[in-house]
């Protein structure tokens, strides 16, 4: 949420980025005295510097369950040829 009426808000659309589509900067008080060349050509430099987002890290304990279920995946998948060749 912003709040206040005085606000600048810059639009950098379509980046070099493929990852965004648009990009938001709030320009600060100091900022808005700037000629809008400057502050575009500084919000383009910042645009290019993007990366690839960042990978959400996980837990211990989500690590924990995806091993857990590979491996009650790979006992299922034994057991069931192993009954298979049983009864064939």
């Amino acid at each position: 949420m912003i709040k206040g009426i005085n606000r600048q808000i810059l639009e950098v659309t379509n980046p070099e980025s493929p990852y965004f589509d648009k990009i938001l900067f709030f320009v600060s008080s100091d900022g808005a005295a700037a000629n809008e060349e400057k502050l575009h050509s500084e919000a383009q430099s910042i645009a290019r510097q993007l990366k690839k987002p960042p990978r959400s890290k996980r837990s211990k304990k989500e690590k924990f369950l995806n091993a857990l279920f590979i491996v009650c995946g790979i006992g299922a998948g034994i057991g069931l040829s192993v009954l298979l060749g049983a009864i064939l």
